[in-house]
């Protein structure tokens, strides 16, 4: 978007008043280097030839750019010359063929107005693109092709302009650059408003600032509260004695654990033994490598092996002999006990020897009746 500016440029050379320089040729501005500076040349130059020859309508010259302000005047505002043909001479710049108001010459000739300062458009490298009217002022930037004073106005859009110092410290508080025009500051004005005041239900910079330094004070309070915390228990355990009827020495805490697990581990153990002597009297679990492995198990997970040893089957004969009081081998044969040995003995001569009477035992009474 290009901006609204207006710049005295030169004197008015009254032996030829008809013809005026509205722009130098190259860079112009304030004559201390500082501020917004301008260009000129003659490719820029032919564009507005063009634009003004294009026109059915006078550019204006008024007095002292009133014309911008047009619609908040409170009485006329006159124009003081019209002019439309432009011409750029290399080297020195642009001119206009100026017809002045009766007014306005006699003005002139009175040395009443001394300079002229146009008004033109600029884009953001400050190339004159367009030009829009031309003022007689008292306020120059050049004398002659010489700077020697300032008196710059800068308009975007015919709005009022925003004050230097104020356009400055706005950057400042919202972090732009001071390169930063009305347009970036609304638009950072707009998200502040939009973000972090929304949020924090402020309608303020100021409220915000408030709000965020309530909130750093709790939290500083906060910190405090916990550092003296520290600071009591700290002092509790280094010079009182704790409370018997509250607190317990991690010692004796230590002890009740170690009981406590070894307690388990042999309740543990009992329930395992238990279960495992009555499997074995019944059949449902064979001594060796299947006793070893269910007791294993049943160390880490009881209700495990209960529950495979609870889905095996007794075997009904070894059950009836253990309740008849016999005594079984490690392969759950039935064993002759001391007075049936003896028995045995009596008939070695007829040849009946030991082995041959402990296996037809055990047959008999695997078969016996229930």
């Amino acid at each position: 978007m290009w901006k609204l500016a207006t710049a005295s440029i030169a004197g008015i050379n009254k032996d030829n008043t008809a013809r005026i320089q509205l722009f130098p040729a190259g860079w112009f501005g304030a004559p201390d280097g500082s501020g917004q500076r301008w260009y000129m040349d003659a490719a820029l130059a032919q564009n507005l030839i063009d634009a003004a020859n294009r026109r059915i309508n006078h550019y204006t010259f008024d007095y002292e750019h009133q014309s911008l302000n047009a619609p908040k005047a409170n009485g006329p505002v006159p124009a003081s010359g019209w002019f439309k043909s432009l011409s750029w001479v290399e080297g020195e710049g642009l001119f206009a063929d100026v017809l002045w108001t009766t007014r306005a010459a006699s003005l002139i000739q009175a040395d009443e107005y001394r300079y002229v300062s146009p008004t033109f458009r600029y884009d953001k490298n400050g190339h004159v693109r367009e030009l829009v009217n031309a003022a007689l002022t008292n306020m120059p930037v050049l004398d002659g092709m010489r700077q020697v004073a300032a008196s710059m106005m800068f308009y975007d859009n015919g709005e009022t302009p925003m004050n230097e110092n104020l356009r400055l410290a706005l950057c400042a508080i919202l972090g732009l650059g001071n390169e930063a025009d009305e347009a970036a500051i609304q638009t950072a004005v707009d998200t502040l408003q939009n973000g972090e005041l929304k949020a924090a239900k402020c309608s303020s910079v100021g409220a915000l600032l408030a709000a965020h330094k309530t909130q750093l004070a709790q939290k500083d309070q906060a910190i405090q509260d916990g550092q003296n915390q520290i600071a009591s228990l700290s002092t509790a355990g280094q010079g009182g004695r704790p409370d018997p009827t509250k607190y317990v020495p991690v010692a004796v805490v230590d002890d009740l654990r170690a009981e406590l697990a070894s307690l388990s581990s042999q309740v543990q153990g009992d329930k395992v033994d238990a279960l495992l002597t009555a499997a074995l009297s019944d059949g449902r679990v064979m001594k060796g490598a299947d006793e070893d492995n269910l007791r294993e198990l049943g160390k880490s997970d009881f209700a495990l092996m209960e529950k495979m040893i609870g889905a095996r089957k007794p075997i009904q004969a070894l059950s009836r002999m253990q309740t008849q009081g016999m005594t079984l081998d490690d392969k759950g044969k039935p064993v002759p006990d001391a007075g049936a040995l003896a028995v045995c003995g009596q008939f070695a001569d007829f040849g009946l020897d030991e082995a041959a009477f402990n296996e037809a035992y055990a047959k008999e009474m695997s078969n016996g009746p229930y």
